[in-house]
């Protein structure tokens, strides 16, 4: 076939499949325009919808109940996702901020090791004759304690990151702490400087313990 025969042959055949296509589409459309503009059906001298449309609405209604289902299971999957990512955040949190506490904990620990002989004055009332330097040195280990104690306290009390379990340990401590007479009488001069809540805390610390010294006096 040359190429004029071709040049002929396809616009032919194109206009007669293109008819059938554009008549097919006519078919279908003027169907389902005539289905939609006359939904009802007499039955027995009563109207009732017509059976494809029935058909139809309970197609669709099970299609969008399918639908709802699967959001539903999208929205469960979704919200434990979240709720697994928060509590993995919060671990991390929580891992981050006791690890930082214990190395303050290491910080505190080895300047009193450091300085073992002023750490041993502690037990001797507020104030004390010491030397310039003695007396800085164990203001300076008071002030650490407190600081780190006021830290745990407001991790355990503002920001619910410490267990219970974990304050009572720590309560413990900051009680043998504050039964050195030192502690607490050098903590009567500076406790304006620290939060009101821990302030509450350690005041009733020093009044019970020194109600309890006063009783086996």
């Amino acid at each position: 076939m040359g190429l004029k025969q071709l040049a002929r042959w396809f616009p032919e055949t194109w206009m007669k499949r293109s008819s059938l296509i554009i008549l097919a589409f006519g078919v279908v459309l003027g169907t389902a325009i005539g289905l939609l503009l006359n939904p009802l059906v007499k039955s027995e001298g009563h109207l009732q919808a017509a059976p494809w449309l029935e058909i139809a609405h309970r197609v669709c209604t099970a299609i969008g109940g399918l639908g709802t289902f699967v959001t539903l299971i999208i929205v469960v999957r979704q919200f434990r996702l979240l709720r697994n990512q928060s509590e993995l955040v919060q671990k991390n949190i929580v891992t981050s901020m006791e690890s930082q506490l214990y190395a303050r904990l290491d910080s505190f620990n080895r300047f009193v090791f450091e300085h073992f002989q002023e750490y041993d004055l502690l037990d001797i009332p507020f104030p004390q004759q010491v030397s310039s330097d003695q007396r800085s040195k164990l203001h300076r280990m008071c002030e650490l304690g407190y600081t780190f104690f006021e830290e745990i306290f407001k991790h355990h009390m503002r920001l619910k990151l410490e267990e219970s379990e974990d304050w009572d340990e720590w309560e413990q401590n900051l009680i043998h702490f504050f039964r050195k007479s030192y502690v607490r009488g050098y903590w009567k001069t500076v406790s304006t400087r620290y939060a009101k809540s821990f302030q509450t805390l350690a005041n009733d610390l020093v009044v019970k313990m020194e109600r309890e010294e006063a009783v086996a006096k």
